[in-house]
């Protein structure tokens, strides 16, 4: 008999994810050991920091001095370039020219290969341009070149990759999924809101009064679009479901804006308490 090989898998989802830190907190906390971790985009910014032995309190520290109270648009809005140096910037006193042989944790980071449609799992080689590609929000960040592949946030087509830890032989899988619940979305809220926290200052474009009832094109097209991100996503989770899945309470928080970082962190706390128990007896099993 012998314990399971547990998977920490750790979604996207812009600031939200930083309550991926307060999970971290509680598992540090509790002397819960984890056996392999699967990241998006900022699931995969936290997982690589814990990864490579940094503290959920030092990845805590290091969020507030270089993100807390920005708005990722904000930064050099003219150009989505400039904006991802600045984060490799922000990258380099912690992941510098370290590989994925350097974690104490096997980890796998989710991008997308925009020229050829295909989900890249990335397993190998430097980390800094495989957080990138990770990381590379569609409009927000451009494509990170790796292998001859255009690489751009795994989110695009799905911010929690489950199956990636059941195909690399996890028995038992903890998710920390913080992409919003599709039900607890105002239906016609419009992307800007959405996205940076920052609601627009009129109601509709060329409709009279009834924002609720009468949507603008962008906010029907916004919407379109989250439906069938939901759809894949919920039907993937269904295909390979987690043995505990997580789902921290920040679908308040624009995904983009940052001036708030204790408020996800203490979610992602508040969720992993509430299933310690689970938790832990998952962790005690054995096959």
């Amino acid at each position: 008999m012998k314990q399971p090989k547990v998977a920490l898998v750790l979604g996207g989802g812009g600031s939200r994810g930083i309550a991926h830190i307060g999970v971290l907190e509680v598992f540090e906390r509790e002397g819960i050991p984890i056996d392999l971790i699967v990241g998006t985009s900022m699931g995969g910014i936290v997982g690589a920091l814990y990864a490579l032995g940094y503290s959920p309190r030092a990845i805590g520290e290091h969020m507030l001095e270089h993100m807390q109270g920005s708005n990722l648009l904000s930064m050099n809005w003219l150009s989505a370039r400039a904006r991802q140096r600045n984060i490799q910037e922000q990258l380099n006193t912690t992941i510098g020219s370290k590989t994925f042989k350097d974690t104490e944790i096997p980890l796998t980071l989710m991008a997308v290969d925009m020229l050829h449609g295909e989900e890249i799992a990335l397993k190998s080689g430097y980390l800094m341009p495989a957080l990138l590609a990770s990381c590379a929000v569609p409009g927000v960040f451009p494509p990170v070149e790796i292998d001859n592949m255009q690489l751009l946030d795994g989110g695009v087509i799905d911010s929690l990759a489950t199956h990636i830890a059941h195909q690399q032989g996890a028995d038992k899988i903890i998710a920390v999924d913080v992409y919003p619940e599709l039900e607890k979305d105002n239906p016609w809220i419009d992307p800007l809101s959405a996205i940076v926290g920052i609601a627009l200052p009129i109601k509709s474009l060329g409709f009279p009064n009834d924002w609720e009832r009468i949507p603008s094109s962008i906010s029907a097209i916004w919407r379109a679009s989250r439906v069938m991100t939901w759809h894949l996503h919920q039907r993937r989770l269904n295909d390979n479901p987690a043995d505990i899945l997580l789902r921290p309470n920040v679908d308040s928080y624009g995904s983009m804006d940052f001036k708030d970082i204790k408020g996800p962190l203490e979610a992602g706390i508040a969720e992993a308490e509430r299933y310690l128990p689970q938790i832990k007896a998952l962790r005690k099993a054995t096959l």
